[in-house]
């Protein structure tokens, strides 16, 4: 699996919105990460896992943690990962549960996890709920992360 693009909006020290670029960095696939403690480094890794499999990519976060405590409070939180894997370019874009404000009216409401995959195809059929999955096929929690041939199935149905 190739990162290719990364979007990170109001998540983790990300108060808005953040975009990497990989293929900037060539094909290579060896990437070097560096900057100050505090500075978002694990969260590049936290992103590109929570899209993928709905958690953190250590055991010390939560999903919850993600909201960036930075943002304003009309910036959605989500991340979208576009990644290729054996020749085959994916997106999905995948937010935790945080709270918003109201769309109508004062105060805030829950905003409920959600994962899509916008590039489904042209009917974008989800794939049927499994436990432990969501409605596209994806991870919704558990302690053992999907091999990536496992992933692949689920995003070739």
């Amino acid at each position: 699996m190739r990162p290719e693009y990364l979007i990170l909006s109001g998540f983790g020290p990300y108060a808005g919105r953040t975009e990497l670029d990989f293929q900037k960095f060539g094909k290579g696939g060896l990437y070097l990460i560096t900057g100050d403690t505090g500075a978002g480094k694990t969260t590049i890794f936290d992103a590109i896992t929570f899209a993928l499999y709905g958690e953190a990519s250590g055991q010390v976060r939560e999903s919850g943690m993600f909201r960036s405590k930075y943002a304003a409070p009309e910036t959605p939180t989500f991340v979208e990962l576009t990644f290729s894997y054996q020749g085959k370019t994916y997106r999905v874009r995948r937010n935790p549960e945080y709270l918003r404000p109201k769309g109508r009216g004062s105060g805030m409401t829950v905003q409920k996890a959600d994962a899509e995959l916008p590039d489904r195809g042209p009917d974008r059929r989800r794939v049927p709920q499994e436990p432990g999955r969501d409605g596209h096929g994806l991870r919704t929690g558990g302690s053992q992360l999907q091999r990536p041939e496992r992933l692949q199935k689920r995003l070739r149905s």
